[in-house]
Protein backbone atom coordinates (compact mmCIF):
# COMPACT_ATOMS: atom_id res chain seq x y z
CA UNK A 1 0.00 0.00 0.00
CA UNK A 2 0.98 3.45 -0.98
CA UNK A 3 0.65 6.41 1.58
CA UNK A 4 0.85 9.96 -0.03
CA UNK A 5 0.64 13.19 2.00
CA UNK A 6 0.11 16.28 0.10
CA UNK A 7 0.98 19.16 2.07
CA UNK A 8 0.20 22.85 1.62
CA UNK A 9 3.45 25.13 1.16
CA UNK A 10 3.65 27.86 3.45
CA UNK A 11 2.34 31.26 3.67
CA UNK A 12 3.67 32.90 0.45
CA UNK A 13 4.41 36.83 0.42
CA UNK A 14 1.36 38.66 -0.84
CA UNK A 15 1.69 41.94 -1.50
CA UNK A 16 5.03 42.42 -1.94
CA UNK A 17 7.21 41.94 -5.50
CA UNK A 18 8.03 38.24 -4.54
CA UNK A 19 4.45 36.18 -4.25
CA UNK A 20 6.33 33.09 -4.49
CA UNK A 21 9.02 33.43 -1.72
CA UNK A 22 7.88 31.94 1.71
CA UNK A 23 6.79 35.24 4.28
CA UNK A 24 8.07 34.84 7.93
CA UNK A 25 4.70 33.23 8.69
CA UNK A 26 5.30 30.84 5.78
CA UNK A 27 8.66 29.59 7.11
CA UNK A 28 7.48 28.90 10.49
CA UNK A 29 4.23 27.46 9.37
CA UNK A 30 6.84 24.91 6.94
CA UNK A 31 8.85 24.16 10.42
CA UNK A 32 5.94 23.11 12.17
CA UNK A 33 4.51 20.85 9.58
CA UNK A 34 8.01 19.42 8.84
CA UNK A 35 8.14 18.69 13.09
CA UNK A 36 4.90 17.15 13.26
CA UNK A 37 6.02 14.83 10.16
CA UNK A 38 8.83 14.15 11.94
CA UNK A 39 6.56 12.77 14.71
CA UNK A 40 4.30 10.46 12.86
CA UNK A 41 4.95 6.82 12.88
CA UNK A 42 4.86 6.69 9.17
CA UNK A 43 7.84 5.92 7.35
CA UNK A 44 8.42 8.54 4.72
CA UNK A 45 10.34 7.28 2.09
CA UNK A 46 10.57 10.27 -0.57
CA UNK A 47 9.87 14.18 -0.33
CA UNK A 48 9.06 15.50 -3.27
CA UNK A 49 7.84 19.37 -4.68
CA UNK A 50 7.04 21.23 -7.43
CA UNK A 51 9.24 23.32 -8.74
CA UNK A 52 8.11 26.74 -6.91
CA UNK A 53 10.15 28.82 -4.65
CA UNK A 54 7.60 28.56 -1.95
CA UNK A 55 7.21 24.56 -2.66
CA UNK A 56 10.56 23.81 -2.49
CA UNK A 57 11.64 25.85 0.17
CA UNK A 58 8.55 24.31 2.62
CA UNK A 59 10.30 20.81 1.57
CA UNK A 60 13.18 21.79 2.77
CA UNK A 61 12.25 22.55 6.20
CA UNK A 62 10.44 19.09 6.17
CA UNK A 63 13.70 17.09 4.83
CA UNK A 64 15.70 19.29 8.21
CA UNK A 65 13.01 18.10 10.46
CA UNK A 66 13.43 14.54 9.16
CA UNK A 67 16.99 14.84 9.65
CA UNK A 68 17.59 14.28 5.39
CA UNK A 69 19.67 16.39 3.34
CA UNK A 70 18.46 18.65 1.09
CA UNK A 71 20.05 16.62 -1.70
CA UNK A 72 16.77 13.99 -1.03
CA UNK A 73 14.57 16.48 -1.97
CA UNK A 74 12.74 15.68 -5.39
CA UNK A 75 10.90 17.71 -7.86
CA UNK A 76 7.99 17.14 -9.98
CA UNK A 77 6.66 20.61 -11.83
CA UNK A 78 3.39 18.81 -12.25
CA UNK A 79 2.51 19.97 -8.85
CA UNK A 80 3.57 23.65 -9.50
CA UNK A 81 -0.07 25.74 -9.13
CA UNK A 82 -2.00 26.93 -11.68
CA UNK A 83 -0.76 30.26 -13.31
CA UNK A 84 -2.60 32.19 -10.87
CA UNK A 85 -1.41 35.85 -12.03
CA UNK A 86 -2.02 35.19 -15.83
CA UNK A 87 -5.41 33.79 -14.76
CA UNK A 88 -6.05 37.38 -12.80
CA UNK A 89 -4.48 40.00 -15.28
CA UNK A 90 -6.47 37.80 -17.90
CA UNK A 91 -9.41 39.23 -15.90
CA UNK A 92 -8.35 42.31 -14.72
CA UNK A 93 -5.15 44.40 -14.08
CA UNK A 94 -7.31 46.12 -11.41
CA UNK A 95 -5.65 43.88 -8.66
CA UNK A 96 -2.64 42.65 -8.55
CA UNK A 97 -0.64 39.48 -6.14
CA UNK A 98 1.58 42.52 -5.77
CA UNK A 99 0.01 44.98 -4.32
CA UNK A 100 -3.37 42.92 -2.70
CA UNK A 101 -3.78 42.56 1.05
CA UNK A 102 -4.78 39.05 2.46
CA UNK A 103 -6.96 40.68 5.81
CA UNK A 104 -10.33 42.95 5.70
CA UNK A 105 -11.82 44.59 2.71
CA UNK A 106 -8.90 44.39 0.65
CA UNK A 107 -8.42 40.01 1.40
CA UNK A 108 -12.45 40.01 0.01
CA UNK A 109 -12.06 41.89 -2.83
CA UNK A 110 -8.94 39.92 -3.85
CA UNK A 111 -10.94 36.43 -2.80
CA UNK A 112 -14.27 37.26 -5.19
CA UNK A 113 -12.19 38.75 -8.13
CA UNK A 114 -10.06 35.34 -8.12
CA UNK A 115 -12.82 33.59 -8.11
CA UNK A 116 -14.67 35.55 -10.94
CA UNK A 117 -10.86 35.53 -12.89
CA UNK A 118 -10.98 31.28 -12.26
CA UNK A 119 -14.65 30.46 -13.12
CA UNK A 120 -13.61 32.74 -16.58
CA UNK A 121 -10.88 30.29 -17.40
CA UNK A 122 -12.82 27.17 -15.66
CA UNK A 123 -15.52 27.91 -18.86
CA UNK A 124 -12.97 27.44 -21.72
CA UNK A 125 -11.96 31.02 -22.77
CA UNK A 126 -8.84 31.20 -24.58
CA UNK A 127 -5.93 33.26 -24.12
CA UNK A 128 -4.33 31.40 -20.87
CA UNK A 129 -0.89 30.45 -21.28
CA UNK A 130 -2.41 26.82 -19.70
CA UNK A 131 -6.19 25.76 -20.56
CA UNK A 132 -7.90 24.54 -17.16
CA UNK A 133 -8.50 20.96 -18.48
CA UNK A 134 -4.54 20.58 -19.34
CA UNK A 135 -4.28 22.12 -15.07
CA UNK A 136 -6.47 19.65 -14.36
CA UNK A 137 -4.87 16.42 -16.52
CA UNK A 138 -0.83 17.40 -15.37
CA UNK A 139 -2.56 17.25 -11.54
CA UNK A 140 -4.30 13.82 -11.68
CA UNK A 141 -1.03 12.19 -13.38
CA UNK A 142 0.98 13.94 -10.99
CA UNK A 143 -0.49 12.44 -7.97
CA UNK A 144 -2.11 9.37 -9.40
CA UNK A 145 1.69 8.27 -9.77
CA UNK A 146 2.84 9.73 -6.72
CA UNK A 147 0.26 8.15 -4.56
CA UNK A 148 0.89 4.46 -6.07
CA UNK A 149 4.42 4.65 -5.25
CA UNK A 150 5.40 1.67 -2.37
CA UNK A 151 5.79 3.36 1.34
CA UNK A 152 5.21 6.63 2.05
CA UNK A 153 5.77 9.95 0.31
CA UNK A 154 5.70 13.42 1.29
CA UNK A 155 4.38 15.86 -1.66
CA UNK A 156 4.53 19.48 -1.20
CA UNK A 157 2.34 21.57 -3.31
CA UNK A 158 -0.49 24.01 -3.74
CA UNK A 159 -4.05 24.70 -2.52
CA UNK A 160 -5.52 24.34 -6.34
CA UNK A 161 -3.25 20.62 -6.68
CA UNK A 162 -5.05 19.64 -3.97
CA UNK A 163 -8.59 20.60 -4.34
CA UNK A 164 -8.48 19.30 -7.89
CA UNK A 165 -7.65 16.03 -6.50
CA UNK A 166 -9.63 15.75 -3.76
CA UNK A 167 -13.03 16.90 -6.16
CA UNK A 168 -11.83 14.38 -8.10
CA UNK A 169 -11.83 12.01 -5.20
CA UNK A 170 -14.91 13.01 -4.05
CA UNK A 171 -16.74 12.38 -7.34
CA UNK A 172 -17.41 16.09 -7.24
CA UNK A 173 -17.90 18.25 -10.42
CA UNK A 174 -14.81 19.89 -10.89
CA UNK A 175 -15.54 23.06 -11.47
CA UNK A 176 -16.06 22.85 -7.28
CA UNK A 177 -12.50 22.72 -6.56
CA UNK A 178 -12.18 26.32 -5.83
CA UNK A 179 -14.62 26.01 -3.36
CA UNK A 180 -12.25 23.60 -1.35
CA UNK A 181 -8.98 25.34 -2.22
CA UNK A 182 -10.70 28.19 -0.08
CA UNK A 183 -10.95 25.82 2.78
CA UNK A 184 -6.90 24.82 2.79
CA UNK A 185 -5.01 25.75 5.51
CA UNK A 186 -1.07 26.62 4.85
CA UNK A 187 1.47 24.05 6.06
CA UNK A 188 -1.98 21.74 6.45
CA UNK A 189 -1.83 18.14 5.23
CA UNK A 190 -4.26 15.90 3.12
CA UNK A 191 -3.47 11.88 3.60
CA UNK A 192 -4.65 9.88 -0.13
CA UNK A 193 -4.00 6.07 0.30
CA UNK A 194 -3.49 3.14 -2.57
CA UNK A 195 -3.76 -0.12 -2.92
CA UNK A 196 -5.97 -2.74 -4.03
CA UNK A 197 -8.97 -1.32 -3.55
CA UNK A 198 -7.89 1.87 -5.76
CA UNK A 199 -6.84 5.41 -4.66
CA UNK A 200 -8.79 7.25 -2.12
CA UNK A 201 -9.09 10.35 0.31
CA UNK A 202 -8.41 9.66 4.06
CA UNK A 203 -8.35 12.65 5.27
CA UNK A 204 -8.71 16.61 4.88
CA UNK A 205 -6.83 19.18 4.76
CA UNK A 206 -5.15 18.10 8.77
CA UNK A 207 -4.11 21.26 10.41
CA UNK A 208 -3.83 19.81 14.09
CA UNK A 209 -0.47 21.25 14.17
CA UNK A 210 -0.67 24.54 13.64
CA UNK A 211 -3.68 25.22 15.98
CA UNK A 212 -1.52 26.20 19.64
CA UNK A 213 -1.31 29.79 18.38
CA UNK A 214 -4.76 31.17 15.69
CA UNK A 215 -2.08 33.47 14.02
CA UNK A 216 -0.28 30.31 12.34
CA UNK A 217 -4.02 29.65 10.67
CA UNK A 218 -3.53 31.37 7.60
CA UNK A 219 -5.60 30.99 4.01
CA UNK A 220 -3.36 32.97 1.70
Amino acid sequence: MGVLLLVRHGQASLGTADYDKLSDMGRRQAEITGARLARTDMTIDRVVSGGLMRQRDTAQAVLAALGQPESQLQTDERLDEYDHVGVMSQHTDAITFETAGAGGEAGRALQSTLEEAIGRWISGETGYKETHAAFVDRVMGAIGHLATAPGGTVAVTSGGVIAVFCVQALGLPVERWPALARLLVNGSITKVISGRAGTHLATFNDHAHLESDRALITYR
